[in-house]
């Protein structure tokens, strides 16, 4: 009779190791193999424990793989895995049930009667919010949170009228994946509605190389188009400034160290 391991299916947050969870951090250190993405980062590997065996399941430039091919070799890494009787984590960036194949990688466990347990992690609208101080929601300017992906798996922009529809009605919309569409979503955006629309983009949230660009669409498109994120990258609009200034004139372009020099200096 063959054994059967247990796959644990990790959020591994944004990148800083402090906000891993425990639980999170102790799926880790038992684990007998480690499947992770590309963009867990080095701070995050530095915990694999050394008698673990790590292997490599993200995305390669020019690895030839299509999105479903890629994924099937996961789902049957883990299954060949479990079935010698392994302890696996699989550890994913942010949470492994927004923007993710957390779920697909649930499915295809359960499916094949493979234990498993998901183990949450915070995700990248989480932890935008809490390091450059973007509330998703308050008493004054939202109502509501909406997470959309720039593009669909098969490439289809982002729904406009719903993003737009979002904003209006007092919504934050956040856009993961959106960098490269930005330009487009802004004109079809004013195309539909016109008006101001606060945005935010921020860059690798949870790295010591983090920033921030905040201003109107029109403008914060410009300043994108101009000068390139660094991925990972999210979106953030809205209506309403949170900032006390005119959303006309307001812009910046802070990094990480400006932005707590700012903070420390208006405590």
């Amino acid at each position: 009779m063959k054994l059967k391991g247990k796959i644990y299916i990790v959020g591994a947050g944004p990148g800083d190791s402090d906000l891993l969870t425990i639980k999170a951090h102790k799926a880790i250190l038992q684990a007998d193999v480690i499947l992770y993405d590309a963009l867990i980062s080095e701070e995050i590997k530095e915990l694999f424990p050394e008698k673990a065996e790590k292997i490599f399941v993200g995305k390669r430039a020019g690895d030839g793989l299509d999105i479903t091919e890629r994924q099937n070799r996961i789902h049957l890494l883990m299954k060949k895995k479990a079935l010698q009787g392994l302890v696996v984590t699989r550890v994913k960036s942010g949470d492994p049930m927004v923007f993710s194949r957390g779920a697909e990688e649930a499915v295809f466990l359960k499916g094949n009667n493979i234990p498993f347990e998901i183990v949450p992690g915070i995700s990248a609208f989480n932890a935008v919010s809490a390091e450059f101080g973007i509330p998703l929601t308050d008493r004054h300017g939202s109502n509501s949170l909406h997470i959309f992906s720039g593009r669909d798996v098969s490439g289809k922009l982002v729904n406009i009228k719903q993003l737009s529809d979002a904003i209006e009605n007092n919504g934050t919309a956040v856009i993961y994946m959106g960098i490269r569409v930005i330009e487009e979503i802004t004109q079809k955006l004013q195309a539909l509605k016109g008006g101001i629309i606060y945005t935010s983009v921020v860059s690798k949230s949870g790295h010591k190389d983090a920033t921030i660009v905040e201003g109107n669409l029109v403008d914060v498109t410009e300043y994108v188009k101009n000068n390139p994120v660094k991925m990972p990258a999210l979106i953030i609009m809205r209506m309403h400034s949170l900032t006390g200034e005119p959303r006309e004139n307001y812009n910046r372009y802070i990094d990480k160290s400006e932005y707590a020099m700012i903070a420390t200096e208006t405590r």
